[in-house]
């Protein structure tokens, strides 16, 4: 079974070295995944020198058959609009958005400029759920409820599908809302490395049965995580399937297609 993967962090050689395409292509090669999604860096990761992450990570991947990528938005900046025009312009695949790191409300004003144009240009949008040491209130995970109801063809992928803390409200927000959001099933079966995001086999059954096989995406969270962990994943991943009699068709969904439906743009 060919994988597609969601969920690649890159970076420049000089901020994280582990963390570049050439690493990320030697860590798909250990784990037997053919492809992946990259996310551009945020900003405060990333030695400018003009240009934007998303420009810089578009120059990354532009000749390589292998690789997709997501933008960023530069929340410092009062362009947001312009800044996501120009990750379609560029035919990336979407957007990472994250707002306990990048500091600013799910349901802000400027965060809805951004919202506006991605939906109207059918481009999907990775937010990080669950904790992440910033105030609550600012990315709560019921708010993905209030940007779906405002924009209603927005595709949105909840990563980590609102981790060990939010589960029971990611659920609620993808019952709610039908087959246009996403659950991100990245670093979800690392209980001892990633317990904040740990769901565990069960809780992904529950996901499945709850919202269906058609909504669910494997992701890597590289350099995060270890071609291990990849690899045990993968194993879990298949186990669940099995253990709920969906069939093969069902792991080809987890392992790409539903991550190459999610990206397709207008």
């Amino acid at each position: 079974m060919k994988i597609i993967a969601n969920h690649a962090h890159i970076f420049q050689k000089e901020v994280r070295e582990d963390g570049t395409v050439d690493a990320l292509k030697n860590f798909l090669d250990e784990c037997e995944i053919d492809k992946a999604v990259c996310f551009a860096p945020f900003s405060n990761y990333f030695n400018s020198n003009g240009e934007s992450p998303s420009r810089w990570m578009y120059e990354q991947i532009k000749n390589d058959d292998r690789l997709l990528a997501f933008g960023t938005i530069d929340f410092t900046k009062d362009n947001v609009a312009e800044q996501t025009e120009e990750i379609y312009q560029m035919g990336l695949s979407g957007i990472k958005m994250h707002a306990a790191f990048q500091k600013f409300k799910l349901d802000e004003e400027k965060a809805c400029k951004v919202y506006e144009v991605a939906e109207k240009r059918g481009m999907p949008i990775s937010f990080h759920t669950g904790i992440h040491w910033h105030r609550i209130s600012s990315y709560n995970t019921l708010l993905y409820d209030e940007i779906a109801y405002k924009f209603p063809n927005l595709k949105i992928c909840m990563e980590h599908v609102g981790g060990y803390h939010f589960f029971n409200e990611a659920m609620a927000v993808m019952s709610n809302n039908g087959k246009r959001i996403y659950a991100g099933l990245t670093s979800v079966l690392h209980k001892d490395t990633h317990k904040y995001w740990y769901l565990g086999k069960d809780k992904i059954k529950d996901l499945i049965w709850m919202n269906g096989i058609d909504q669910c995406v494997f992701g890597l969270d590289f350099p995060y995580t270890k071609p291990s962990q990849i690899k045990d994943a993968i194993v879990q991943l298949n186990e669940c399937v099995e253990e709920m009699d969906l069939g093969e068709e069902a792991k080809t969904k987890v392992f790409g297609k539903n991550l190459l439906r999610m990206i397709e743009t207008k």
